[in-house]
């Protein structure tokens, strides 16, 4: 919470029946108005919501846009004739106060325009190219970007959601005030949805808290942040909510003049100066707080003082109150928030950003500051652009006051946010986190997963980090510095091995802390594993990861059923690159339900996959029957290897290549080492192929495969591969002093963890049974240690152990 201003109250309206927040379009959701409305009154609040709107454009913009304000009015009117809203109120009162709120925050004609009509295209006959004939492409876009996707049947509510959140991040992408739009449309809504049945309330309240709400900090618009999370939090906790609003009546209603005290404490550090004119902090018209400041539990207080002096020149003080549910938040981050001291907090304005830093020291010389305190969003603005100076101090009672110091334009930005700037030509694109937002989500197919993405995205608290060359990046805390290089650029981030943080090198699980230097090193030999999708936080980061895994398992997928077909096809000699050259896959692929647009790769990635059978493809490409051979033969014909390692063809098969087993196949999961034997780097290897599953791959002998009834696959490890595997070594020795020494000495000069052992006597304590489990990265490796412990004087038999039935001692 930055403490920022609220600006003018806006009126409450009535909950919408249907439209928008329940996800739900058409007439379905409307109701009849109430038979105990006096007749005639809907005309009165009518007439009454549309003076207010005019009243604001006319004070913030001019008499030509009031006159489209007209215009759009009448349009309205028609599209939402006979509409009425839950309450019994005219439809139509929605649309102009949410007309109004975005008048009131200071945008232009075209969204006050949107406004009004933002829900006639999916309420009425009305089309988006009727609207551009009438009010302009601006306008027209506006509204279309608003406007909800219709609900596709074969989609549930979430996914329905999500696509059509979807639309509208595209949109705002391409004009931010259709985020504005929305969330003035959101506002409105959520300010009465006690007129919604119980179900929709928390679903409604629920997306608003974990979408929209972090989308207006996003913003900066901090008072529609403060407003729609409150009113989230009267529906999802009300036990709470009552219980904390209760609480904080009482204490004002305790101490009723608490506030006015800490502003004059405020004024007395610059005590001696001359009062300048005051101004209210409230549109002319509208009532303030009342009643001991009771009325900011839903915005927030702001009690102004001005004084002037040649050195800060106007300065003005003010107050804000928490709301309940940031009351609730900062308990249950384990904060003291008891007393009415720590619910408050207030604002010193300046006019400029050095007489910020004038008015920080000159608190500091009157009052004890909390050492750990002072936060300086001047110099590192936050990603929403707002800044300020926080800070907390004791005053001579030793009650704390918490403070933030602004400058009246860093006070405009904290009040209207991104609404400042686009008055001074901000584009969509020069918002980082929507680029961020844009970046990755067309790459996140998943429904489900696209509207988690955003929500980590959007709730994320933020770390601040320092390129070498100084320039600041913002990311979520928790993030590595994998998402630091995924943010400087995509090739950097699948080739990061490691990062120096202010100068020393740290490994990709280091957690990026404020401040932080980082500079990535690169490897061209490194690329993302499956385990950094747990290490990043970044969406973006996210999306990059599981993109390069999916390619990768794609081509590893075409790679094996390709070798897969070719072993095949060479039992019948038929040889794969000549059916290819000539054209014998591209004919079959319709055969196979494959359609030729997706040509020979999708064939050969099914196979690898498992979700083609490869005995019908290859009867589809040689419809002669094989020589047949019983599973049992099959199962048991032994492997015959030449000299130089590669295997001996059997009678009746052409010289197959075997599929080779690497790094990459096995952390993409399409060959999985049998856990019964865990295959080595250098182990003759045999694999299976089990629909579903891939390749499973045992050492030849394995207990386990003999059982094994799928279909066989030959396999090869390709040269120098290493894969940290689980072995045990079981070594019976003579029960001899030192021996178990000796052999965790073989260990070691292996280079090898012992990671568990087991000894035990036997035969009256003559022998020993010793059991050791260790990581090895090849065969070689391995047999190493086995010569080693094969030296020791006292060692009777050293071997290797499979789980299996025959493998108990």
């Amino acid at each position: 919470m930055n403490g920022q201003p609220a600006p003018s109250p806006q009126p409450a309206a009535p909950e919408l029946a249907s439209v928008d927040e329940a996800g739900e379009a058409g007439a379905s959701g409307y109701v009849s108005p109430d038979p105990h409305v006096v007749p005639g009154a809907a005309e009165v609040l009518l007439s009454r919501e549309f003076q207010n709107l005019a009243d604001e454009v006319r004070r913030r913009l001019d008499d030509q846009v009031l006159d489209q304000v007209r215009e759009a009015f009448a349009l309205a009117e028609s599209c939402h004739a006979g509409q009425m809203r839950k309450s019994g109120d005219p439809y139509l009162v929605h649309p102009l106060r949410v007309a109004r709120m975005l008048a009131g925050l200071g945008l232009d004609g075209p969204s006050v325009i949107a406004g009004i009509l933002h829900d006639t295209v999916e309420d009425s006959e009305l089309t988006v190219f009727e609207l551009t004939e009438r009010f302009g492409r601006e306008v027209a876009l506006l509204v279309d970007g608003v406007t909800k996707l219709g609900k596709v049947p074969y989609l549930s509510r979430r996914e329905n959601q999500a696509v059509s959140f979807r639309k509208l991040l595209v949109a705002m992408s391409r004009d931010i005030r259709v985020l504005l739009v929305k969330l003035c449309d959101r506002v409105d809504n959520m300010r009465t949805l006690e007129a919604m049945p119980a179900v929709k309330q928390r679903r409604i309240a629920r997306e608003t808290a974990d979408i929209y709400a972090p989308l207006a900090r996003l913003l900066g618009i901090d008072w529609i942040r403060r407003e729609l999370a409150d009113l989230s939090f009267r529906y999802l906790e009300p036990v709470a909510a009552r219980e904390v609003r209760a609480q904080m009546v009482a204490l004002l209603t305790e101490d009723p003049t608490h506030i006015d005290r800490g502003l004059e404490l405020l004024r007395d550090v610059f005590a001696g100066l001359e009062p300048g004119p005051a101004e209210a902090p409230w549109a002319e018209g509208q009532e303030g707080p009342t009643g001991a400041g009771l009325a900011v539990l839903g915005t927030s207080s702001r009690r102004p003082r001005r004084w002037r002096d040649e050195m800060f020149g106007s300065v003005e003080f003010r107050a804000n109150v928490l709301t309940p549910q940031e009351v609730h938040e900062l308990r249950s981050r384990g904060r003291s928030v008891e007393k009415l001291r720590d619910m408050v907090t207030y604002q010193v304005i300046t006019a400029d950003g050095d007489a910020c830093y004038l008015a920080l020291g000159h608190i500091h010389a009157h009052f004890k500051p909390i050492p750990g305190s002072i936060r300086d969003y001047i110099a590192l603005p936050q990603a929403n652009r707002y800044q300020g100076l926080h800070t907390q101090v004791l005053d001579r009672d030793g009650v704390r006051l918490y403070v933030e110091i602004r400058s009246r334009e860093m006070d405009a930005v904290a009040e209207r946010g991104v609404v400042v700037d686009l008055q001074h030509g901000l584009q969509a694109s020069e918002l980082g986190w929507l680029r961020e937002l844009m970046g990755w989500q067309a790459q996140v197919e998943d429904p489900n997963e696209f509207i988690e993405a955003v929500k980590r995205e959007l709730f994320a608290d933020q770390v601040f980090v320092f390129t070498p060359e100084g320039d600041l990046k913002t990311f979520p805390r928790g993030s590595t510095p994998i998402d630091f290089a995924f943010a400087v650029h995509t090739d950097v981030g699948l080739r990061a091995a490691g990062a120096r943080v202010n100068g020393q090198v740290v490994s990709l699980r280091y957690r990026l802390r404020q401040g932080d230097t980082v500079e990535i090193l690169t490897d061209p030999k490194v690329e993302p594993r499956d385990e950094w999708l747990d290490m990043v936080q970044t969406s973006r980061a996210k999306a990059r990861v599981k993109q390069f895994l999916r390619h990768r398992a794609r081509a590893l997928a075409i790679e094996t059923g390709r070798s897969l077909l070719r072993q095949r096809l060479e039992t019948r000699s038929l040889d794969l690159d000549t059916l290819e050259s000539a054209g014998a896959l591209v004919d079959q692929l319709e055969g196979l339900g494959i359609g030729e647009e997706r040509g020979v790769d999708r064939l050969y990635e099914l196979i690898g996959d498992g979700d083609v059978r490869l005995g019908q493809v290859v009867r589809a490409l040689d419809p002669e029957p094989a020589p047949t051979e019983s599973m049992l033969g099959r199962l048991f014909r032994p492997f015959r290897r030449r000299q130089d390692g590669s295997r001996e063809p059997r009678a009746g098969e052409a010289d197959g290549a075997p599929i080779g087993i690497d790094e990459g196949r096995v952390e993409s999961g399409l060959i999985q080492l049998a856990p019964c034997c865990s295959p080595l780097p250098g182990d003759p290897s045999i694999g299976f192929r089990v629909p579903g599953r891939g390749i499973v791959a045992h050492v030849q002998g394995c207990p386990v495969a003999v059982d094994e009834i799928h279909e066989r696959v030959f396999l090869a490890w390709t040269d120098d591969s290493e894969i940290e595997r689980p072995v045990t070594v079981r070594v019976r020795t003579a029960n001899t002093v030192g021996i178990l020494a000796e052999m965790s000495r073989a260990f070691s000069a292996t280079g090898l963890n012992i990671k568990q052992a087991n000894c035990r006597a036997y035969e009256d304590g003559k022998f020993a049974l010793n059991t050791f489990h260790a990581t090895v990265g090849s065969l070689a490796r391995l047999e190493q240690l086995l010569d080693h412990l094969r030296e020791i004087a006292g060692v009777i038999s050293v071997e290797r152990v499979f789980s299996g039935p025959d493998t108990q001692a």
